[in-house]
């Protein structure tokens, strides 16, 4: 993984999430309340994730103590989150040399305490691919609640100049 490659996925991730936010704020007052809250918590996971392997690449204490928040998280501050954990990222991976690429830090899953090894290639290719698997989810989600999608493909993004 390139240091450019890596850039424009975080790049896109960080596009998708907030237009995805975006999106979820403006979804229609009728919206079932049980559906919104299960799309929320999904959108809300994906960045419980995120902040728990920022923590294992920082080697810090990530402070999460679920992957899943016991309340129902609120759209203004789950975006406020996910905003601040993709800029994160974005200025991580600017920084990041092949060789930080290549090291394998281990850890404590969160939930179980299994231990984990991955190297930070592989935890920043996870993090990519664990927030679209779940943004492609939600997006089905909106679609059976009736609330408009937003835009999330990297060739949108691309054609108008992000």
């Amino acid at each position: 993984m390139s240091g450019p490659v890596l850039e424009s996925l975080f790049a896109h991730k960080a596009w998708a999430n907030a237009r995805l936010v975006e999106a979820l704020r403006a979804a229609p007052a009728e919206t079932d309340r049980r559906q919104m809250a299960i799309i929320l918590h999904t959108l809300d996971h994906t960045g419980i994730v995120d902040r728990i392997f920022r923590g294992h690449l920082l080697g810090q204490p990530h402070g999460e103590a679920a992957i899943v928040a016991g309340v129902r998280p609120q759209i203004d501050a789950l975006g406020e989150r996910l905003a601040a954990t993709d800029a994160w990222y974005r200025a991580y991976v600017a920084g990041v040399t092949e060789a930080e690429l290549a090291e394998t830090i281990t850890f404590a899953f969160v939930g179980d305490d299994d231990a984990g090894a991955m190297t930070r290639a592989q935890i920043l290719a996870h993090i990519i691919t664990h927030g679209a698997a779940h943004r492609g989810a939600i997006g089905k989600m909106m679609e059976d609640a009736g609330i408009p999608g937003a835009p999330d493909m990297v060739t949108t993004l691309v054609s108008r100049g992000g």
